[in-house]
């Protein structure tokens, strides 16, 4: 077994404090919720490992005080968020809990490489035992399906992705697709109800496709399409889970319109940017139309004045000029894919291929 290293007591949960002489048990933790208050009356004949390392710690409870931070554990939801170590070790029962959330920081849950080597278990460090996770998962996700809140409902769910992420068992995979599915139609939106009920209706459903429920591919009165070995071959290429490949279908959508959003932006910049020094251009040439009005002789003849009437009106062309082309350029306005090819090619540098 591991060293242990109890957490400053400062840094324990607050739990409601119990006296010891009018309870007549007592929580060394000193958790009136304890497990340890109502142990000996559920299981009088499972006997508690003796423990000289953290159960010597004058605050610490195997039965409601994490192994892995000292903090105590929390019930809420059937206490999903703890898993208690019941291996029996010559006739006793470990009985130490840890959080969830403090084994998978400690690479003691989940998938491990390594000396420890965990798939979808969780490794207690107080006697070396390994527990199968899979089927607290599955407790997990029934867990869910009483509970109203969405974020709670979310953060359970995330904690079962990160014990089954990885795992090389073949029904660890299988529920980890369910729940990730599940937390992709919680996001969506997807009402409670209609997600655990789809959760219901994918076995049976997959379950009526192949079977006529005596064991024989079915439909039996389409027997004779089944015996065909191409068409069978054509039936079993399609996935059964639907509702996986109805998901795989949506991630692709939302990829496709995230590229769009993204293109569409890209274009957005690229015309801001152009309209922009175009305005700021013809902006400065008003400027310097008005100072060279302002330059003109006064009733006078001669060189010199023509020279600053052609000036002018040469500015004032090249106004005209300059506001026709942006004129042209406004026609992004209608799209990219709706502008002439001339227009984006010379004003925003974009070449269209046929």
């Amino acid at each position: 077994a591991r060293a242990f290293f109890a957490a400053p007591p400062d840094e324990r949960a607050e739990v409601l404090v119990s006296d010891p002489q009018s309870d007549g048990l007592a929580c060394k933790a000193g958790n009136k919720k304890c497990n340890s208050l109502f142990a000996e009356a559920e299981c009088p004949s499972l006997v508690p490992l003796p423990c000289d390392l953290c159960c010597n710690e004058p605050c610490f409870c195997r039965d409601c005080c994490c192994i892995l931070c000292s903090k105590t554990i929390d019930l809420k939801h059937g206490g999903y968020s703890y898993i208690k170590c019941e291996a029996m070790l010559n006739g006793y029962i470990c009985g130490h809990v840890a959080h969830l959330n403090c084994a998978l920081r400690s690479y003691m849950a989940g998938t491990v490489g390594g000396s420890i080597g965990l798939d979808a278990e969780y490794y207690c460090r107080r006697c070396d035992a390994k527990t199968f996770l899979v089927p607290h998962v599955t407790t997990l996700l029934k867990t869910c399906e009483s509970i109203d809140s969405r974020d709670e409902i979310e953060k359970i769910l995330n904690i079962a992705v990160c014990i089954l992420r990885g795992s090389q068992k073949s029904n660890a995979k299988g529920l980890l697709n369910r729940i990730e599915s599940a937390i992709k139609e919680l996001k969506c939106g997807t009402s409670l109800e209609d997600i655990w009920k789809v959760k219901e209706t994918d076995t049976v459903m997959s379950t009526d496709i192949f079977h006529n429920g005596n064991g024989e591919l079915g439909p039996t009165n389409h027997q004779d399409l089944v015996d065909d070995k191409s068409c069978l071959e054509v039936v079993l290429s399609v996935s059964s889970d639907y509702r996986s490949e109805y998901l795989k279908i949506e991630c692709e959508i939302d990829q496709v319109l995230q590229s769009l959003r993204k293109a569409q932006e890209s274009e957005y910049k690229i015309a801001e940017e152009q309209l922009c020094s175009q305005k700021v251009y013809l902006r400065h040439l008003y400027q310097q139309l008005e100072k060279e009005r302002s330059e003109l002789p006064d009733r006078s003849s001669g060189n010199e004045a023509d020279a600053s009437l052609t000036a002018v009106l040469n500015r004032v062309n090249q106004i005209k000029y300059e506001v026709m082309r942006l004129k042209e350029m406004e026609e992004v306005a209608n799209g990219f894919g709706r502008t002439p090819k001339g227009v984006l090619k010379e004003y925003f540098g974009l070449e269209i291929e046929d």
